[in-house]
């Protein structure tokens, strides 16, 4: 299950500290946490797509261990094209993708795809860096937040499509 109240929690408790914060350093620190605890919890999502859907159609144990070792632990990043969809392909075979990614809403998959490069955009230079000095622009947790649901969705789109699927 992709659970979304603890990640909420920490996104709105980290806005109120980004409102609240009583100088510019400041309000970057929890600009940046936000951005990076979202960025943790997609990963963890799509971890989760993939060995939920592994575990309900897997039966050897040799088989599941190798999809949490060499497929889940060895991807890094949310990026759709080079880390989620190579997941699946990597699970369930490129033919079958294709047919998911057919199945789903394209309205959804779309502004997942969207938002999920945005975030990638600003993550990627945040993850490598630390806070210097007090010019650097970051979107506010309330940018963020706004950005989840379009997440959220795209990921039980994503769920609800293999669930669904016969393979």
């Amino acid at each position: 299950m992709i659970t979304r109240s603890y990640i909420l929690a920490n996104l709105k408790a980290l806005d109120r500290k980004y409102i609240n914060a009583k100088c510019q350093k400041e309000s970057l620190f929890y600009s940046k946490l936000a951005l990076l605890e979202v960025c943790g919890w997609i990963e963890e999502s799509m971890d989760e797509i993939i060995i939920s859907h592994a575990s309900r159609h897997l039966t050897d144990t040799n088989n599941l261990a190798f999809v949490k070792g060499q497929i889940i632990k060895r991807t890094h990043g949310f990026d759709y094209e080079n880390n989620f969809r190579q997941m699946l392909i990597k699970l369930i075979g490129i033919i079958k993708v294709e047919k998911l990614e057919k199945c789903l809403d394209q309205g959804k998959l779309m502004q997942f795809r969207t938002t999920l490069d945005g975030l990638k955009m600003a993550r990627d230079p945040e993850a490598h860096t630390h806070i210097k000095g007090v010019t650097r622009r970051i979107n506010a947790p309330s940018i963020t937040l706004a950005q989840f649901p379009a997440l959220y969705d795209g990921l039980l789109e994503f769920r609800t499509a293999l669930r669904r699927a016969k393979f």
